[in-house]
């Protein structure tokens, strides 16, 4: 217990505001938190802490906030802008300080949808792939090294995988999916989810701040159990009480990519004969005389002529090999596209070096997470 100050960037996102809640529960860290506006900072308030409120694009506010720092854990995350412009300034101002730990916060995603075999541990080369937020990690991966070369900063590079518990984005995106239908298991699901508890995370972070061989090192932080994507999915959807359909790869759909134009004017017919503006339209009497004519008109047509014209309207109709009409499950969805992944990140290297134990087991981590779902009233 060093009980020594650590600034945290990203404080009021999901990882930030539990290591806070920790850190201030437990007095292993004296945190200050690096909040970009106290409007979304409402869980961690509560508690006598320290903030430094500023803009971490702005060299001068983090040259602030970081003054009396011994360590810094960047979670930072955001658009373009923050992922690298944020990132050099808080090294730059972490060399300047003299900052005896840098834990920085990146991804099993560096490694993209389709990791290599050999990936299973830290030693694996990471390349640019499909994945543009991968792509994102690894460059800054490549930004914190060179700092750590080039000006002897102390870091440590931590990999999570999806990381669930409550208020996890994760879990809450994996629930409203499963309710609103948008998601399968594809090919039974026996691919690897690597997953960490919120909790068996923070642990992590705490180590990687104590314990000096964690200096210069990368590691891998997932729970000890390899669970299936069908035991996660399955057990999700039984907190909502749904029956999630299974589909193999060969019937999921790639939905391209939004374009302005050619997506404004197919959508428009299809907003113009929806049910909802029709209803609407209708208390206007020359509206209603209107749509009567166009409805006559339509129905004096052939019916190939009819067909053709509600295809181009409402798109074809799927159907699986069972002949039954079925939902589109998008290829290039980021929970679908995971389920391709087929190599689960050992936390060995964690476990020999930090002292890493997981202590929340899978089950155990479920259960407070269905709990917390249930108080939250998202259940």
């Amino acid at each position: 217990m060093l009980n020594k100050r650590v600034l945290i960037t990203g404080a009021t996102g999901f990882i930030g505001s539990r290591l806070c809640e920790v850190l201030s529960l437990t007095g292993a860290f004296e945190p200050r938190a690096f909040i970009h506006s106290t409007a979304s900072a409402a869980r961690i308030t509560r508690f006598d802490m320290n903030f430094s409120v500023g803009d971490l694009c702005d060299a001068r506010s983090v040259d602030t906030a970081i003054q009396g720092c011994e360590t810094v854990v960047h979670l930072a995350r955001g658009d373009a802008r923050v992922m690298r412009k944020g990132l050099e300034n808080i090294l730059r101002a972490s060399v300047n300080h003299g900052v005896k730990c840098f834990v920085h916060m990146s991804s099993v995603a560096v490694y993209g949808n389709n990791p290599p075999s050999e990936s299973v541990c830290e030693t694996a080369r990471a390349k640019r792939t499909e994945l543009e937020y991968g792509n994102e990690k690894l460059a800054q991966e490549h930004r914190v090294l060179h700092y750590a070369k080039r000006y002897g900063l102390p870091i440590v590079i931590l990999r999570p995988p999806n990381v669930y518990g409550p208020f996890s984005g994760f879990t809450i995106g994996l629930i409203n999916k499963i309710r609103s239908g948008v998601m399968a298991i594809v090919d039974g699901g026996k691919t690897p989810c690597n997953l960490v508890y919120i909790d068996n995370l923070i642990q992590a972070i705490l180590l990687s701040l104590w314990s000096p061989k964690a200096i210069g090192e990368t590691f891998f932080v997932t729970d000890h159990e390899t669970i299936t994507w069908e035991q996660c999915l399955e057990d999700h959807a039984k907190l909502v009480a749904v029956s999630l359909p299974r589909v193999s790869r060969a019937d999921l759909v790639r939905i391209p990519q939004e374009r302005m134009i050619r997506d404004s004017l197919r959508m428009t017919p299809r907003i113009l004969l929806s049910g909802e503006l029709r209803s609407m339209l209708r208390q206007i009497p020359v509206v209603r005389l209107l749509e009567m004519f166009l409805y006559n008109g339509f129905q004096s047509l052939s019916l190939n002529t009819r067909q053709t014209i509600r295809f181009c309207v409402n798109g074809p109709i799927s159907f699986a090999r069972d002949g039954s009409t079925k939902g589109h499950f998008d290829a290039s969805d980021n929970l679908i596209a995971a389920q391709f992944r087929t190599v689960a990140h050992s936390n060995q290297k964690a476990r020999r070096l930090l002292g890493y134990t997981a202590p929340i087991s899978y089950l155990e981590g479920m259960a407070l997470t269905k709990a917390w779902l249930r108080y939250s009233r998202i259940i």
